[in-house]
């Protein structure tokens, strides 16, 4: 036997057998963290509705949810460096645990029956600031620990569990506050947040092999530079103008279905009824999306995401322009968003976990969930001013046309598609 051919056909065992375990090894911590993102939603919704029977006020409710997103925008670009720098699991590990404690903390007040608003307002803000740490951490391991051609597989099924959890925590956090008090409810968060540290105690990440990476400097470098050579790396590669593109398709999408409720009331004449027919059709349709990317093992391309960023686009315009009180034709349309929104959600982070180098990856996501994040309550400010304006149907027409001009410029001016070339010429010359 050639000494050479058994010496590669052991190291490609050895390579296969790792892909395994290393796949089993994320799968658990995929089911722990989806256990915790249960929790905290049936959490969440016990959280806001103690605000809402407590103080009856929209400005409250608009408050906590600026609490929570402004640690996330402030610290976002900060900890997308140090996920880089540091260890991910430990940091995963620590903010799952920090997060339990505050949790704890606001659980005795309740107990103690002195909880005041700013108490929880406050958590809501350390929550926030937490997840800051957490999520570009949790995004960063999957190329870590999945193969490459299964990355997209994952990302489908993650997203099928995490509608179903969309939908699920509510319904769970109302039967459950009909029973127990908020202080009860409460200890699900801390319980959730300790099977996810179990989880992630039971694995062993593979470290992150530090590589040089073309345009940056990944071994020594101070903060401030890995933080500004961020946005050099996504300009000199291409990858700047699919990311605000997608940016820019969030700001035109996210404000009109914050607005549905009302456009479904004054334009269509509906009720809750028909609003929940609506937003039913639109996570129908994510759903179905996410399962055809699972099981097709969806293979990410920018002309793809582009593709189903101009059908979305379709789809909102669609239930701009149907005939007042005729909700099968807006289901239409929402069925088409919530499938191409699948595609488009997973698409992107696929792509970007898939070609962009591991050491670097903490970072390139969280400046750009950062500027989705920071733009987004702008841009609900200034649409739903405009609508007061212009009146709503006016804006429900107005931003899909946008939309599609974003299209034509991501395809003939941006020429977003030739990334495809660069990307696929990137992998042979790795593979070679």
């Amino acid at each position: 036997m050639d000494p050479e051919n058994s010496v590669n056909s052991t190291l490609e065992f050895q390579g296969k057998l790792n892909d395994t375990t290393n796949m089993r090894g994320y799968i658990l911590i995929w089911l722990g963290q989806l256990v915790s993102i249960l929790g905290s939603g049936i959490v969440q919704f016990a959280i806001i509705w103690w605000l809402t029977d407590k103080t009856g006020s929209s400005f409250v409710l608009a408050l906590a949810t600026f609490v929570g997103l402004v640690p996330m925008v402030i610290i976002g670009p900060f900890s997308g460096v140090l996920a880089d720098r540091w260890n991910r699991k430990k940091i995963m590990l620590t903010t799952d645990f920090l997060q339990a404690i505050a949790t704890i903390g606001l659980i005795t007040l309740f107990w103690m029956n002195i909880v005041e608003v700013w108490h929880v307002l406050v958590l809501i803000a350390i929550r926030g600031s937490f997840q800051a740490f957490q999520m570009p951490a949790s995004i960063s391991i999957v190329p870590q620990m999945v193969p490459k051609t299964q990355i997209s597989r994952i990302n489908g099924l993650g997203q099928i569990f995490n509608n179903f959890i969309f939908i699920l925590s509510p319904i769970l956090g109302a039967i459950i506050l009909e029973f127990y008090s908020i202080s009860i409810v409460l200890w699900i968060d801390v319980f959730t947040f300790f099977v996810a540290v179990f989880t992630l105690i039971l694995v062993t990440i593979p470290p992150v092999i530090k590589k040089s990476v073309e345009g940056l400097d990944t071994k020594a470098p101070s903060f401030k530079a890995q933080f500004f050579e961020t946005f050099e790396y996504l300009k000199s590669h291409g990858w700047l103008p699919l990311i605000l593109g997608f940016t820019i398709g969030n700001i035109l999408i996210n404000p009109l279905f914050s607005m549905l409720p009302l456009f479904i009331k004054e334009i269509h004449l509906g009720g809750a009824l028909e609003l929940a027919f609506i937003v039913g059709t639109f996570q129908v349709g994510s759903l179905v999306g996410s399962f055809l990317i699972a099981v097709r093992n969806f293979v990410p391309k920018v002309s793809t995401i582009v593709t189903f960023v101009f059908i979305s686009f379709l789809g909102l315009l669609t239930i701009s322009l149907s005939p007042v009180g005729v909700f099968e034709v807006m289901a239409v349309g929402a069925l088409v968003i919530g499938f191409s929104i699948a595609f488009i959600d997973v698409g992107i982070i696929s792509l970007l976990q898939i070609h962009i180098p591991p050491e670097i990856q903490g970072r390139i996501f969280s400046v750009t969930f950062t500027l989705v994040k920071s733009i987004l309550p702008i841009a609900l400010l200034v649409i739903g001013g405009a609508a007061e304006f212009t009146g709503l149907k006016i804006i429900y027409i107005i931003c899909p046309l946008l939309g599609l001009l974003l299209v034509f410029y991501l395809v003939f001016i941006a020429k977003v598609s030739s990334l495809d070339k660069r990307l696929a010429e990137s992998a042979s010359m790795s593979q070679a």
